[in-house]
């Protein structure tokens, strides 16, 4: 996995939770830990597509367990 692209996704799931970046950690599960919504979800895949160019599915992000570096593994796929 790239680690910049690591570092766009906590970055923009930063910005969704409203807290600095550096209080989001690779492992944070986006449902459990950050209580992301499923709007939040959508707006956090087509964001992460937005800046990578990769697709990311947001059903699977809707999924429990998934981690902010799932979320960067999915995006770094070619």
């Amino acid at each position: 996995m790239d680690p910049n692209v690591l570092t766009q996704v906590k970055d923009i799931v930063a910005a969704l939770v409203e807290r600095p970046a550096d209080q989001v950690h690779a492992g944070d599960l986006l449902i459990e830990d950050l209580e992301l919504d499923s709007l939040q979800i959508t707006e956090l895949a087509q964001k992460v597509e937005n800046r990578t160019g990769t697709p990311i599915d947001e059903d699977v992000l809707n999924a429990r367990g998934i981690t902010v570096e799932r979320c960067a593994e999915l995006a770094s796929a070619p």
